[in-house]
């Protein structure tokens, strides 16, 4: 029995169900999906159990002992972590059971610790070094590697005598080759993703006025779910003041099967994240998303993005408010049905992930011999 476990991410989230788990059970593995979500989502099949437990019910501790109690009747041979967090429930796992270890690393931890925490400069360092001590300890007990970035490859797993495998988040080309052509609504914009500050959502809404005060009918469509209350009230309240109600609709996260018809209504496709440690580090499935449904381009001046072959991109510095209008604007004036169609065949021949699974199937094989 494979585990695959999650303690923060939606149960359909596109890398690990829809790509990862997806894949395995097309090579007859059987399945059993932990994760700690208020979903009412169930996701079991023929090859997958999912097993959910509430967040609202539930602190990662909690459900950390729950999957411990369940693997005393029922031992994986592979646990398949998808969070840090994680670390300690896999190795106590292989310490009881024998069981292979795969760590899928999605983001660089202490990049997180810089961008995220509250802590001052000295608190955030000491838990940096903390965190690099136990994350040591526990890949003493790791089997392989997995890394979602490019921008990570070098972050000591290599000194420690591993050989990560790189799968990026490309999107899945049967939505890419799915993707109904219809006509984009003049002057339309969308944002779709994790709403916290480091994506830049109040320098965005802020843009927005600009854009407007040029273009009285453009429009910002946002998809998904705020990282705090205090963000959405921060962000509701700005829109008011702005008096952007009409031309900033909030919707709340969709499933992510869901939100190709609504990238395909829309002619500019935005990335407005900040300059931070974990923007740097990290590519977003979006600008791939964007691509392949034909949306212009706008995009920070940040390292990732000079890594991928695209056309027609409008790039602005990162948290600079009026650049990011002017990207707007300029993306509207220049919509290249050129540059759209290089990037739609970009993805559909070489970033979508049907052109990388086979490394997960190989690595998995290859931990199964």
């Amino acid at each position: 029995m494979i585990a695959i476990i999650s303690c923060s991410h939606y149960p359909d989230d596109e890398r690990i169900y829809h790509k990862e788990i997806k894949s395995l059970s097309l090579n007859n593995l059987n399945i059993k999906y932990f994760t700690l979500s208020d979903s009412d989502m169930v996701l079991s099949d023929d090859r997958v159990q999912h097993i959910n437990y509430k967040k609202s019910s539930y602190s990662i501790t909690e459900y950390i002992n729950l999957i411990q109690l369940f693997f005393k009747d029922t031992p994986p041979t592979i646990v398949h972590i998808h969070e840090p967090e994680l670390l300690s429930l896999a190795v106590n796992t292989k310490k009881a059971f024998g069981s292979k270890i795969i760590y899928d690393v999605h983001e660089d931890y202490p990049s997180m610790v810089d961008t995220f925490s509250r802590w001052n400069s000295l608190i955030r360092f000491i838990r940096k070094k903390y965190w690099v001590f136990m994350e040591k300890y526990f890949l003493s007990y790791v089997d392989e590697i997995i890394l979602a970035s490019p921008f990570i490859i070098n972050s000591g797993y290599t000194n420690q005598g591993f050989s990560p495998i790189l799968l990026e988040n490309f999107p899945l080309k049967k939505f890419v080759e799915n993707i109904k052509q219809s006509k984009k609504k003049r002057h339309s914009i969308i944002y779709h993703g994790n709403l916290g500050s480091e994506r830049g959502i109040v320098e965005l809404v802020k843009a927005m006025k600009i854009v407007v005060g040029e273009i009285d009918n453009s429009f910002l469509s946002i998809y998904g779910s705020f990282r705090t209350k205090e963000y959405e009230k921060k962000v509701k309240e700005i829109i008011i003041s702005l008096g952007l109600s009409d031309h900033i609709d909030l919707n709340e996260h969709i499933p992510h099967s869901e939100i190709w018809d609504e990238l395909r209504k829309h002619e500019v496709g935005v990335i407005p994240f900040l300059d931070n440690p974990l923007t740097r580090l990290g590519m977003p499935t979006k600008l791939f998303e964007f691509m392949a449904a034909g949306c212009q381009l706008v995009v920070p001046k940040l390292t990732p993005y000079s890594k991928y072959k695209f056309k027609g991109a409008k790039k602005f510095k990162a948290g600079d408010i009026n650049e990011l209008a002017k990207a707007i604007i300029d993306a509207f004036d220049d919509i290249g049905q050129h540059n759209i169609q290089y990037n739609k065949e970009k993805v559909n021949t070489s970033y979508n992930w049907d052109n990388n699974s086979y490394k997960l199937i190989n690595l998995y094989d290859r931990v199964l011999s």
